[in-house]
């Protein structure tokens, strides 16, 4: 029997209609584990659900912004700022806003140029619930109808099993830098070796030591490889309050790697002071 127009309109208008009533699907690609919390890109993750991103590149610090919620987070560290209208606790400083600290659980992270930031917490605070599905490796952020879609991708520079850059080794190599604040030149020739390249040991005796004053962790961000045999890791240490007590100065430490002889050296440390806002960081007075 023959389809009339007419069916064939209905069939349309039905196709139409199921597509509008199917809820919204964003795909978000590049996501990545550290800690056990999922990093997603910044951008696509919260723009469908109905914020809005101001990034401050010399400060590696970004604000979200979402109706009257504000969260601040700032690169290298889990720690996030929270702000609600204020709840009068101030009635001298009436426009205040109420501040809160989170912990994230994972550090925010600049990879490969783009700003990560731990999916549950942050689709949680604006409002959206996380499910992970095992068997698909596949997180899903839903609010409203929205469905936001996150797979684990694979890192864009395929490192062998054997060769990958481990939290171990990064311990390892950030407590050796610890040691040569003030090197005697001698025994950083001598000690020293299975750990930094000639050419970084040879700026370390040049320079008299690292030029670095910040107290440093153990590394909490992802390495980022940078081809087969080269990578970086990025660490912070807060320095100090400013004046006002609003912001604070944070010491980064960028330590570039390379593999030689069967082991991640350090071939070059990159230090660079920022001003944060402050709350990231707990300052500790060195005594």
């Amino acid at each position: 029997m023959a389809t009339t127009g007419l069916e064939m309109m209905g069939f349309a208008m039905n196709e139409s209609a199921q597509a509008a009533a199917a809820p919204p699907s964003v795909a978000v690609q590049h996501a990545e584990w550290n800690q056990g919390h999922l990093l997603v890109p910044v951008r696509p993750l919260i723009e469908p659900l109905g914020a809005r991103l101001e990034w401050f590149p010399a400060e590696k610090e970004l604000v979200i912004r979402k109706n009257d919620l504000t969260i601040r987070l700032a690169a290298n560290f889990n720690r996030a700022i929270v702000e609600t209208p204020s709840r009068g606790q101030f009635p001298e400083y009436p426009d205040l806003p109420h501040r809160e600290y989170a912990d994230m659980g994972a550090p925010v992270q600049v990879l490969n140029g783009s700003v990560y930031v731990p999916l549950k917490f942050v689709a949680a605070a604006l409002g959206a619930t996380v499910e992970w599905d095992g068997p698909s490796k596949l997180a899903t952020a839903k609010l409203e109808g929205i469905r936001i879609q996150i797979k684990p991708s694979p890192s864009p520079v395929s490192m062998p099993g054997t060769q990958k850059l481990t939290s171990a080794r990064m311990k390892l190599l950030s407590d050796k830098l610890n040691e040569v604040q003030n090197p005697d030149a001698k025994y950083v020739s001598a000690h020293y070796k299975p750990y930094f390249t000639d050419r970084f040991i040879r700026t370390l005796i040049r320079e008299q030591g690292l030029q670095a004053v910040g107290r440093y962790k153990d590394p909490v961000t992802l390495p980022e490889y940078t081809g087969k045999t080269a990578a970086t890791f990025t660490q912070s240490a807060p320095l100090g309050n400013g004046l006002t007590g609003e912001d604070q100065y944070i010491e980064d430490r960028t330590v570039t790697l390379i593999w030689l002889g069967g082991a991640w050296k350090v071939e070059r440390v990159d230090i660079r002071i920022r001003n944060l806002t402050t709350g990231f960081a707990v300052y500790v007075p060195m005594n």
